[in-house]
């Protein structure tokens, strides 16, 4: 299957893999192949992280670590579900002539310990009730989530556009819901992300009321 991979990259999918063993998850993820480009020699991301300037801006989420919605997403449904990982996907189940069968979606991996995951949905928690999310609390429901702002290195008008995001979950007592709202120009919202999250959260639990 990595047969069409030069040399090197080979060798960090199989490092990847065996480090997946190791920790008892049944596929290979993001976090496994992070630790395998630490551990094979001469890899960019082992020099960048090698380098204190880059590992300062990796750890606040800037200089040149990238993740798209659905990785935040996929993350925050870990930590909405005591640790545990699902592959994302947009199928809810197949419908043929003898009517819908409910799609599989996998096994689950145990991404983090159930324990961190509790003290991170407290965090999350916080951060709408005493922090920088209180435009996120819905009317209806109670939620936890975090808001970010990304630089684009992009300007109009001299002013820098930014990509603005609300990722969360709710209710914040039992999880069932995970959402992410993203803005790729913080300039042309006439409503926050965090505010728009409220508004699903509240769509979302008055249709399930009816």
């Amino acid at each position: 299957m990595i047969i069409n991979f030069c040399e090197k990259a080979q060798k960090i999918i199989a490092v990847a893999e065996s480090i997946a063993f190791d920790f008892g998850h049944s596929s290979v993820g993001s976090e496994h192949l992070l630790l395998s480009f630490l551990k094979v020699k001469d890899t960019k991301v082992k020099k960048l992280l090698e380098n204190q300037a880059h590992l300062a801006n990796f750890c606040i989420g800037q200089g040149d670590l990238l993740l798209s919605p659905v990785s935040m997403l996929t993350l925050y449904s870990a930590i909405s579900t005591d640790g545990k990982y699902y592959t994302p996907s947009v199928v809810e189940g197949i419908l043929n002539e003898n009517g819908t069968t409910e799609y599989d979606i996998g096994k689950k991996t145990k991404a983090i310990e159930p324990e961190t995951a509790k003290i991170l949905r407290e965090y999350l928690a916080s951060v709408i009730t005493e922090g920088t999310g209180e435009d996120a609390q819905p009317k209806t429901v109670t939620a936890a989530g975090k808001t970010a702002t990304a630089q684009t290195g992009k300007f109009q008008n001299r002013k820098e556009i930014y990509a603005s995001w609300f990722c969360g979950f709710f209710p914040k007592e039992n999880p069932q819901y995970t959402v992410i709202v993203f803005s790729e120009n913080s300039l042309k919202q006439t409503k926050s992300c965090a505010e728009i999250f409220a508004d699903i959260a509240d769509n979302i639990t008055t249709l399930n009321k009816k």
